[in-house]
């Protein structure tokens, strides 16, 4: 048995619910919340059924990791892999492949006769998976991913398990928090295609000494002595900053496509240890990389992808006791924040037909003066300095009329937060004076039939609500008068 979160608990039961009317379902879970350990088990129950399933990946390091968890539940596993074993057991209950490999062997006939009932993809949100799906169009599917974006969701799937998100494992102690820090930059000479910057516009505008000298520079300010993870361009690009460091006297070494099986294991093995202070990669360690001591990352370039921007930051919000560590840092190159919004907003995923020129709603921004992170537009206080923001008077347009920056509801001023009822304490949480943290206290305070009313009007979960009353005895609060 695998020992699960009560959120993981949550989909498995959400997605066994979900094949009664849906064949192929969505699994989204944020980096670092444990999906394979959720499908992991999803295997297993129906390997407990004899149920022929087959789980798909499409990186070496993905691979691994699945077979290595998939082991570690008892399951025995016929593994695919290019340079493994060219037959094929169709009588396999549970088999795990890369997914190139598999379309070929389907292809040239090996696999005939194998009809898995369950089909495991991993990273879905990639389109190498389609010819899978039409190959056996009858097999039920789960699609895991953190990041449900693509142009193929809603052709290949009908359902999505969402039950938990970056917010509410923060608050819940599973992932740690971010403090954010973004460079303040010119691309205007990026060039798109496709819906993503060019290659070559890229590496011509972050390829410099001088910004070399700035990442340094700010690295140095801000996450001295903290494991650093670094994602650039391209090979040149992280090669040259990989020098760049070296030149500087702080240690670094790089891991990119052409970096050896051997070297790519040696040097991950030293990062670990903390051997290599500042690590560059680029498109090597975005997926299937877990190295929970990473305390700072450095996006070194800019995307239009959001999947990518959340896979990166990712990377360094996995919990770490061993190091006493209590959060990380993102240092953005490339207006990222602009772009996407804070890493650890909340994000409603969907499966819908693309829209032109549609782009996921991201909270606007603002930065501290003090200490210079950056926090919510809407924050009256800076979280990491308790630095208080002034009211700015806003442009506004004709016939609008908005009330600058978050405070209590007029209706509610004079009033103990103790006497509200569950809609008004719904109206001061949408208020952005509380946090939702504080409010979710209050309900607690008032128990269990409350919860559920709370979670039936703001449509949560029956696994928030079940959180929420296990966590009941974590409910005091200051009784403020509110003003």
């Amino acid at each position: 048995m695998i020992n699960l979160r009560p959120y993981q608990h949550e989909s498995i039961k959400e997605l066994r619910e979900g094949f009664k009317s849906a064949r192929r379902q969505v699994l989204c879970l944020p980096t670092g919340a444990g999906k394979t350990v959720v499908f992991s088990e999803m295997a297993r129950l129906a390997a407990s059924k004899e149920t022929q399933t087959l789980v798909l990946t499409d990186r070496l390091e993905l691979f691994d990791q699945t077979f290595k968890s998939l082991s570690r539940v008892g399951i025995i596993c016929q593994r695919i892999e290019a340079k493994g074993n060219k037959r094929f057991d169709t009588r396999a209950i549970v088999s795990v492949g890369m997914v190139e490999t598999v379309k070929r062997r389907f292809a040239k006939g090996i696999m005939e006769g194998f009809e898995p009932k369950l089909i495991v993809i991993d990273e879905a949100h990639k389109g190498n998976f389609n010819a899978i799906l039409e190959a056996w169009p009858n097999a039920m599917v789960i699609g895991a991913t953190a990041t449900p974006v693509g142009k193929h969701f809603y052709k290949y799937y009908s359902s999505i398990v969402q039950n938990i998100d970056i917010p509410e494992l923060i608050e819940q102690g599973f992932l740690m928090p971010c403090k954010p820090y973004q460079m303040q930059d010119d691309l205007s000479d990026l060039k798109t295609v496709a819906g993503e910057y060019t290659d070559d516009s890229l590496y011509n505008h972050f390829n410099s000494q001088r910004l070399f000298d700035g990442v340094i520079s700010e690295w140095q300010k801000l996450a001295k002595g903290k494991k650093t993870l670094v994602f650039n361009v391209n090979i040149q690009h992280a090669n040259n900053m990989t020098q760049a460091f070296n030149d500087a006297g702080i240690f670094s070494e790089c891991v990119t496509s052409e970096t050896s099986k051997e070297d790519r294991a040696r040097i991950l093995r030293a990062f670990s240890m903390g051997l290599i202070p500042v690590l560059n990669n680029c498109g090597i360690l975005t997926t299937g990389y877990d190295e929970p001591s990473i305390e700072c990352i450095i996006m070194n370039r800019a995307t239009k992808s959001l999947p990518l921007w959340l896979q990166c930051c990712g990377r360094g919000s996995r919990l770490c006791d061993e190091i006493g560590k209590e959060q990380f840092i993102v240092l953005d190159f490339g207006l990222n924040h602009n772009e996407h919004g804070m890493w650890s907003e909340a994000r409603k995923w969907q499966i819908a037909p693309p829209k032109k020129k549609k782009k996921m709603d991201a909270a606007p921004v603002k930065e501290c003066p003090k200490c210079n992170a950056l926090v919510f537009a809407s924050a009256r206080t800076c979280r990491y300095c308790e630095h208080v923001f002034p009211f700015e008077a806003k442009e506004l347009s004709q016939g609008s009329m908005v009330e600058i920056g978050a405070r209590v509801p007029v209706q509610l001023e004079g009033r103990r937060i103790s006497s509200l009822d569950v809609d008004e304490l719904i109206i001061l949480e949408h208020s952005k004076a509380y946090k939702a943290s504080f409010i979710w206290r209050v309900i607690r305070s008032k128990g269990k039939e409350t919860i559920r009313e709370y979670a039936a009007k703001k449509k949560h979960s029956s696994g928030w609500a079940w959180r929420q009353e296990k966590d009941i005895d974590n409910s005091s609060f200051k009784d403020y008068i509110l003003k």
